[in-house]
């Protein structure tokens, strides 16, 4: 299924490392506020590194700065599956359902033998999308892996080189003839074999791995030419088949045989179409970065300086869990480590905070032992105090509401009843000529500073007059 692992590939420093059968490729990048800049790259034939594998593999090529940091590993395209296909879908959730139905018919190993993920691009064909898929064994990724743990590398993420060189074509474009509108050709010639992909407008159409490499085409010059030349044409003529009425105008040629005049000329004359060398990485221009006319690192620099765009991730579902218990582990671990010392901080302080409290506590008991004498007299007063005064307030209350009911009553009211309860409410029972009357009553109350909450508790319109009753609150304070 595909992968969504962002992992920790957002730091200052980062390695990526390219493991094949007979080279290996190390690149030392450094983020900065210009991007992702090589600081270092180192090449060397495989046999050359296999004794050296272990915790002192960083000092004995020579690069001690690398040691602990996060990595990237990426397998050569000869060493995967690649299986190029549409999907009627643009929803990702449902092309992961289709995917993990299809995977079986992909390729001869069972499920559990192999590891898989995809990159996913618009199609040609509308409604459809257009599936990347890289399917490699996992005993081979366990082995690379082990190697490079073994080494001190922290592995993040597992790719083929093929997606490193994909982020280097979108981030290129027209420059490498990514993203035109033209089928373009682009031929990636490393040691000891070839990556062959067909794009058109940024689309992946068609991938093959070559069996010639530079090391071949130096044996064995015109021979290797013609084996190579062949096995192009092959590929082509494979491509057509799969998508026909498709033609090829442009074949881009990168690699260490960009740079040999005669397999530019071979494959131009023999597939009678124009056949342009690139120019070597300009990422590299001014270091100086021995046997670098022997290997191609297309696949290694696009996966280092565009590490954030990388989209396939092989790493095998053990491993994957083997790292989350592990990082999970150290993190319980300091977890529990600062929670001790929180508690040893706050055991500290909660006994220091009790001790001062007690202390201050029982200055407070001297003093209120000192004084409660005095504060029994003074509470004794108080309430005399407010006791005369609720009396002298209560007694003028209903004289104040007689009074004021006489002045804001006109003619048209008369009460059959006035009732002042012992909640300080009053209660207004009587007959008006019309309840536009009662409604003025109202009003007349809300408006006095003495009432408040006023409301028309009943009100029964009669032949010739309306009986209403009318409540509210009295205001002693007012």
């Amino acid at each position: 299924m595909k992968t969504d692992t962002q992992t920790s590939l957002t730091g200052r420093n980062l390695v990526v490392v390219e493991t094949g059968g007979d080279w290996f490729k190390l690149a030392h990048v450094t983020r900065s506020a210009a991007g992702m800049q090589i600081r270092k790259m180192i090449l060397r034939k495989a046999e050359e590194v296999e004794s050296l594998f272990g915790k002192s593999f960083a000092d004995s090529i020579g690069a001690p700065e690398i040691k602990g940091l996060p990595a990237v590993m990426c397998l050569p395209r000869q060493a995967v599956n690649v299986r190029l296909f549409d999907l009627p879908s643009g929803d990702p959730g449902e092309i992961a359902d289709m995917i993990d139905l299809q995977i079986a018919r992909q390729t001869p190993y069972s499920r559990e033998e192999i590891v898989f993920d995809y990159r996913l691009a618009d199609s040609d064909t509308q409604g459809y999308t257009r599936v990347f898929l890289v399917i490699a064994q996992s005993g081979l990724v366990r082995q690379k892996l082990r190697n490079l743990e073994d080494a001190g590398f922290q592995v993040q993420r597992v790719t083929v080189a093929t997606d490193g060189w994909l982020c280097a074509l979108e981030a290129e474009g027209a420059g490498l003839g990514f993203g035109q509108a033209e089928t373009v050709v682009h031929l990636d010639v490393d040691a000891s074999a070839s990556d062959l992909l067909v794009s058109r407008r940024g689309i992946p159409l068609f991938s093959r791995s070559l069996s010639v490499g530079v090391h071949d085409l130096v044996a064995e010059g015109g021979k290797a030419e013609e084996a190579m030349l062949q096995q192009v044409l092959r590929a082509l003529e494979t491509f057509r088949n799969e998508m026909p009425g498709s033609g090829v105008e442009r074949l881009m040629l990168s690699g260490p045989a960009g740079r040999l005049a005669g397999v530019a000329g071979k494959l131009q004359a023999g597939l009678s179409i124009s056949v342009v060398p690139a120019a070597g990485p300009a990422s590299l221009q001014g270091m100086a970065v021995p046997r670098l006319e022997d290997v191609s690192v297309t696949g290694l620099l696009g996966a280092a300086l565009r590490v954030t765009a990388l989209q396939i991730d092989l790493m095998p579902e053990s491993m994957r869990l083997r790292k989350s218990v592990l990082v999970k582990a150290r993190r319980l671990t300091l977890l529990a480590i600062l929670i001790m010392i929180l508690l040893a901080q706050l055991s500290l302080w909660m006994g220091s905070r009790y001790g001062r409290k007690a202390a201050y506590l029982a200055d407070l008991n001297q003093i209120i032992t000192a004084t409660q004498a005095s504060t029994e007299d003074v509470e004794a007063m108080r309430n005399k105090v407010n006791l005369v005064q609720a009396r002298l307030q209560g007694r003028m209350l209903p004289v104040r509401a007689l009074t004021e009911l006489h002045g804001i009553t006109d003619r048209a009211i008369q009460y059959t009843s006035i009732e002042l309860t012992d909640r300080q409410q009053v209660v207004c029972r009587g007959t008006a000529d019309a309840v536009a009357d009662v409604v003025r009553l109202v009003s007349a109350m809300e408006a006095s500073p003495l009432f408040a909450n006023v409301k028309s508790t009943r009100t029964a319109a009669g032949a010739e007059k309306t009986e209403f009753e009318i409540s509210g609150d009295l205001e002693e304070g007012r």
